[in-house]
Formats: C-alpha cells, structure tokens, sequence
C-alpha cells in the first residue's frame, strides 16, 4: 500500500483494505491503476449504470446522473449505513425538467450549458429537486458532455441530475469491465430502454433554455451564478436595484479584482488550472481551440 504520513487516515485506508478482502467486495486501492476520482472511474469501468440508485461520500456523486442512474453524496455516517444495511431514508425530492432547445453554437460545450443554466435559474434553483436535463442539445451531447452537466447540478443547488439514457449511453457502455456481457446484456438493454420519463411526463418544476442562445461562458464572481458569456462585460452593481444583491455583487468584484463596465475579453488571463472532477477527462483535454 502506498505510504500515508498521517496515522489516522492511513488506519483508515489500512482497515478498507482489509474489509474489501475479508467480506469479498471490490475495491480499487491506492495502488490499483484503475484508481481515481469516484464519479470518473464508475462510468469508465462500466459500474454505472442506468436505473441503479448510487450513493457516495461526495457531493458530486450526481455526476453518475449522466448514466440514467439516480445518484447523489451523503454523509460519512449515512455511508456507514448504506454499507451496512444497502438503505438510507430519503424525503422524496421534487423533479425539475430543464429542456434545452435548438443546437449549440461553435465552441459551447456542456460546461457553458450548465453555467448558462445556472445562471438563468440561481445557484439556488434547483434546491430541493431532482433535475432531468432534457431537449435536443442535451441529446446531442457525448456522455462525457453529460458527465459534466450532470456533475454541476449540485452547483444549481439540485440534490441530483440525471439524463435519460439513451443510445449515447449504451454505446459507450458496451464492453466496459464491468457492464453486462451476453445474454445479460440484451436483458439488460431491454431494462434500460424502459426508463426514459414517459411522453407528457408532469414535472414539479419546468425551466425551458435556448441553447442555440448560450456563447461560451465565464464567470465573474465567486458563484457559478455570477456568469456571462464572453461578448459580455463585467456587470455594474449600482445597476442592481437589490439592496442585498448589489452588495454581493460588488463584494465579489472586490474580491475579483475586476471594475464594472470592463468587456470579458479585455480581461487578462494570468494563471490556467487543468483538472478537475467536472471535466478533466481525456475528451476535454484534447478538445481542439474554439473556431473563433
């Protein structure tokens, strides 16, 4: 096993170990190579998968949503639960459609769909729901697109995000380590093919986006709401007739180090970060530079 300095989490990576061996589960250790961050290496070995319910120690679990799987992050002791006892009481959120309409521009990936979403509906939008991203610009998206857009639902506010499969998905699972093979593949693929939300499906809450409207995105503040696309220019705060959020407005400009009225292009950009859990996988990284 790698080497851990700190005692106490080192006897927890100590006491999985032997857990996984001594009650016969899988489990990718630190010196397995198929190792990773949890929401990535799931869909990429094939774990999951449409219709299962997923719960993980981490609030991006929701990431697995990109896979029709209804997945969301719990707490250290509702892990111990779930493991335990394969429950966990839930209220039963509310369900939000968010239909994104028409065909993404040049440049605008699902990053982009998912702020300008995002800042149509608040960071705080989807609190209390469930989201299923819905629409023709959604279908088009690849399943590592969906990855990200499911993964940001926690941004909105959102307890998970989903993507009724489709066979985007089952493309991309077919032949994975762990997705069925065979026979129990086609059972399997008849199953999945049962979930998609029903035509005139009623939902709770219902958010319609004009995704042949959203240009690559950026954000100006320190909320994923505080967003624009990059025609724009950074917003005034006087121009904000609430109190309360002209306040927070000019809070992050300080804070951003960015004045009012300055277009999004003319702002420098001093350091670039590459890698994250929403989207640093292979497909993004090798995305070619936008066409403008």
């Amino acid at each position: 096993m790698a080497t851990i300095a700190e005692g106490g989490r080192r006897d927890m990576v100590a006491a999985l170990d032997k857990n996984a061996r001594d009650f016969g589960f899988t489990e990718f250790g630190l010196d397995d190579v198929r190792q990773g961050i949890i929401h990535v290496i799931g869909p990429e070995q094939g774990i999951t998968q449409p219709g299962l319910l997923m719960v993980c120690g981490d609030s991006h679990t929701a990431t697995h949503g990109a896979l029709g799987a209804l997945a969301f992050g719990i707490g250290s002791s509702e892990v111990a639960h779930v493991l335990a006892t394969q429950t966990l009481w839930q209220a039963k959120p509310r369900s939000m459609r968010v239909n994104v309409t028409g065909r993404l521009g040049a440049g605008v990936t699902a990053k982009d769909v998912i702020i300008a979403i995002i800042a149509q509906i608040g960071a705080a939008g989807g609190t209390g729901h469930v989201i299923e991203y819905a629409g023709p610009a959604i279908r088009a998206l690849s399943m590592e697109g969906r990855l990200t857009l499911c993964n940001m639902s926690i941004e909105a506010g959102a307890r998970a995000g989903m993507v009724a499969p489709d066979d985007v998905t089952y493309t991309y699972l077919k032949g994975r380590p762990f997705a069925p093979k065979g026979e129990a593949w086609d059972q399997a693929l008849a199953f999945w093919r049962t979930l998609p939300s029903d035509e005139g499906a009623v939902f709770d809450t219902d958010v319609t986006v004009d995704g042949s409207a959203i240009a690559p995105m950026l954000t100006w503040g320190t909320s994923p709401e505080s967003a624009g696309p990059i025609t724009g220019s950074v917003p005034d705060p006087a121009a904000e007739a609430d109190e309360e959020r002209r306040a927070s407005m000019q809070a992050a400009l300080d804070y951003m180090g960015l004045t009012a009225g300055t277009r999004f292009t003319d702002i420098p950009v001093d350091r670039v970060f590459i890698g994250s859990c929403t989207n640093s996988r292979i497909e993004d990284l090798r995305a070619p530079p936008p066409p403008w």
